[in-house]
């Protein structure tokens, strides 16, 4: 996998007739809107589309004009794909905000030391987000709000929590992991 892309968003449908297509951002819109291009993966490399207009839908969506998708037809090919951003392209937000992808995998330790397990993922909860902390049996949950995330350290890929008393118990489930076969 070329780890110079990051899954910014998925193409949901077709717009109109003149090749527009709505796509719904994981994050933000402007990892979308600002670099003024987006990617689709076309097994094994990425393709470069350059955005001819944008315009904003609704809460995470947007609705793009590509070049070279000229018709609904060019657009329909295009649903459900993901859209990909070149992180080097992606606006860089303020110091103490970050993309998921920075945080998937960290390591979560608590104010006393105790380590909690690594961020798993990242649910978007609407009013902030929430990561998804697991360790080999159990799953916890988080909320991202200051109160409790205390520091993130991307360099040694770890963050330091500072939880309420009984935050822990009431967000963590055990879960069994599936086997592949």
């Amino acid at each position: 996998m070329d780890d110079r892309y990051v899954a910014v968003g998925r193409i949901k449908r077709a717009v109109g007739l003149k090749g527009e297509v709505l796509i719904k951002a994981y994050s933000t819109i402007e990892s979308i809107s600002i670099p003024g291009c987006l990617f689709l993966k076309n097994a094994p490399s990425y393709k470069r589309f350059d955005i001819l207009r944008i315009r904003k839908k609704r809460g995470k969506e947007v609705v793009c004009l590509l070049d070279g998708i000229t018709d609904r037809n060019g657009a329909e090919i295009l649903m459900g794909l993901e859209v990909y951003q070149e992180k080097d392209l992606l606006p860089r937000q303020d110091q103490d905000e970050y993309y998921w992808y920075e945080l998937k995998g960290m390591t979560v330790v608590d104010q006393d030391g105790a380590e909690l397990g690594t961020i798993y993922s990242i649910i978007d909860a609407g009013a902030q987000d929430v990561m998804v902390i697991r360790d080999t049996s159990r799953e916890m949950l988080i909320p991202m709000v200051d109160e409790f995330i205390k520091q993130i350290d991307t360099k040694n890929r770890r963050c330091l929590v500072n939880l309420p008393p009984g935050l822990k118990e009431a967000t963590s489930t055990s879960f069994k992991k599936r086997s592949r076969k």
